[in-house]
């Protein structure tokens, strides 16, 4: 072959690759809630906080950037509920945010869910997130690339007791009549006005007919048919508990990785999300203590760390 049959082979050979090349904006798969776009020479996945489409994935697909983009506080650890298809290791969630997993929910005069850091996140797995931003990405380069896995399945749950802790990755609304109202809760996304009362964003609330969950985030519900499964500290079934019976709200103790509590924050029972800090005295376990503190240490109250010297 002569050399210019071999310049003439290798042009045509870069031309077809430059025609095969994505152009800058160009969609490359649509999952519902998730769309691959090609941006900065990057298949960037994006993850719509705002879509109410069902994120489907039937076959795992390879990303080299990720986007989250939704409307957190802006204020540091104000909580949110996430689930992604994807794994997140050690050291690739960025400094200004944090994912937990429950660890325990219990009732000692008022009923606590017990959440701890995780280093190495599972994909399809519901989690809190603490975010100070308006929207998460991995912290740098040597976290990419990331597998989409499949979403075949759907919902995920985690029991706890009665408590089921439920991922979702459709649009899920509870109109009056659900079977399941007064039973589920989460996190508020934003203040408002319920009943007189007024919400915050952040408190964990218990919803009522008009709550909904978007896609990629999770909802905590209690399950009266499975009140076999907890148990009094002497061992003995409890008895299910009504709507009527459940707490307005329920403490999120946010632990540190020796146990220390960081954070408290709220649950209220009438809107299906979270909202502010939960009011009183608590220890650095999460313990809510009668009355003010006379012992000298730290504590939280209002949600906030205080010293008593």
């Amino acid at each position: 072959m002569s050399i210019f049959t071999k310049i003439a082979v290798l042009g045509l050979v870069a031309g077809l690759a430059c025609s095969f090349a994505a152009e800058e904006g160009e969609v490359l798969g649509k999952y519902g809630a998730v769309t691959i776009k090609y941006l900065n020479g990057k298949r960037t996945a994006i993850f719509d906080a705002d879509s109410k489409e069902t994120v489907e994935i039937t076959e795992d697909v390879v990303a080299d950037s990720f986007y989250y983009s939704r409307n957190f506080s802006g204020e540091w650890g104000k909580p949110a509920t996430i689930m992604f298809p994807f794994v997140i290791q050690n050291g690739c969630m960025s400094e200004w945010a944090s994912i937990s997993k429950i660890d325990n929910i219990v009732n000692a005069q008022t009923w606590a869910i017990y959440a701890s850091p995780v280093q190495d996140t599972e994909a399809n797995t519901p989690y809190f997130l603490r975010v100070s931003k308006d929207h998460i990405s991995l912290a740098n380069d040597h976290c990419y690339p990331i597998t989409l896995n499949t979403t075949t399945g759907g919902n995920k749950a985690y029991a706890f007791g009665p408590w089921e802790f439920t991922g979702t990755y459709t649009y899920k609304a509870w109109e009056t009549g659900d079977p399941e109202l007064g039973y589920v809760y989460g996190f508020a996304a934003k203040e408002k006005e319920v009943d007189g009362k007024m919400i915050h964003q952040g408190q964990f609330v218990k919803g009522k007919a008009g709550a909904y969950v978007r896609p990629l985030r999770a909802y905590m519900k209690y399950n009266p048919k499975k009140k076999a499964l907890s148990k009094d500290a002497d061992g003995e079934s409890v008895a299910a508990l009504t709507p009527d019976e459940l707490p307005a709200t329920i403490d999120v103790i946010f632990l540190d990785e020796n146990g220390q509590t960081t954070a408290i924050h709220s649950l209220n029972t009438y809107t299906g999300e979270f909202t502010n800090s939960s009011t009183g005295w608590y220890d650095m376990k999460g313990r809510k203590l009668n009355k003010k503190p006379t012992v000298k240490g730290n504590y939280f109250y209002n949600g906030k760390k205080v010293t008593i010297k």
